[in-house]
């Protein structure tokens, strides 16, 4: 059963649903002024292709998150840049 309360409400068209270049690099551009934003939160802006560009970029070493393995579809998922390598979401000094 999917529990609705902590995971977002499934609907396959958020597995299908595909972006371009310009709204990946608008949802990067998002993570890195909002670290640590909530899936809860990305969710509720209606982004197209989010979950196919977060694990995209979750691949590439781009972003990390507060669970392991990532749970995009957990609203309490807390996505971070990896600006610098560390995983701690700031920038390089």
């Amino acid at each position: 059963m999917w529990d609705t309360a902590t995971r977002i409400p499934f609907d396959p068209a958020l597995l299908t649903e595909r972006s371009d270049t310009a709204a990946r690099v608008r949802l990067m551009a998002l993570l890195v002024r909002q670290p640590g934003i909530t899936m809860d939160e990305l969710h509720g802006m209606h982004l197209p292709g989010l979950f196919a560009d977060l694990r995209s970029f979750h691949r590439a070493g781009l972003i990390r998150t507060s669970t392991t393995p990532p749970r995009f579809f957990e609203r309490d998922t807390r996505v971070y840049p990896v600006c610098d390598g560390t995983g701690d979401g700031t920038a390089p000094s």
